[in-house]
């Protein structure tokens, strides 16, 4: 009976190594080059149509990419969740037409519900305007899968991690879910 234990034991040490990847990846150093387009994941609007800070950390971590002249473009991504007011595509295109990015370089991608979703149709808009490379933004957590998921559509894509929160609870919570997300990213390569 004492093999009961181990397959549950097995589960919790996987889950580990699982998370110990995730937060190296994090904070792995990310070289950035030039593209055609930066890509930003979108996260939360706040139901005053406010950024969360998450969203306004990836928003201002792309305006610094295109201030420095790493891609003229940047597609927008993110629909509307049940308790945003708007969808994340449209925020981000205000905030970012407020800080100076002219709009017809803010392309808008409002349909999406998830990371595959933002990157699936971020890859259609790059194809209709001939686009073949990218600077995908999102949280420092996260950047790993969706470079894996641009990989696996096909988008030549590098990464540039936003600003990640700093209150310990919330960064251990995310790495938390984005462990999750990797494992079943992996059961679905299978």
């Amino acid at each position: 009976m004492s093999w009961l234990w181990a397959i549950p034991g097995a589960a919790a040490l996987f889950f580990c190594l699982i998370c110990a990847a995730v937060c190296v990846c994090a904070h792995r150093r990310r070289e950035v080059h030039a593209a055609d387009c930066i890509v930003v994941l979108g996260a939360k609007v706040h139901a005053d149509g406010h950024l969360s800070r998450t969203l306004l950390w990836r928003c201002d971590r792309a305006w610094e990419l295109w201030r420095d002249g790493l891609s003229d473009e940047l597609i927008l991504c993110g629909g509307r969740g049940g308790d945003e007011p708007c969808a994340e595509a449209q925020s981000m295109v205000e905030y970012l037409h407020e800080r100076g990015v002219p709009g017809a370089q803010l392309h808008r991608e409002d349909a999406s519900v998830n990371t595959v979703e933002n990157l699936r149709n971020a890859s259609r808009i790059m194809a209709a305007h001939g686009w073949h490379s990218a600077i995908v933004v999102t949280s420092d957590y996260h950047l790993q899968r969706a470079l894996w998921l641009a990989r696996d559509l096909g988008m030549n894509a590098c990464g540039a991690a936003a600003k990640s929160n700093p209150r310990l609870r919330k960064r251990v919570k995310a790495r938390l879910r984005e462990s999750v997300s990797w494992m079943l990213y992996f059961v679905r390569k299978i």
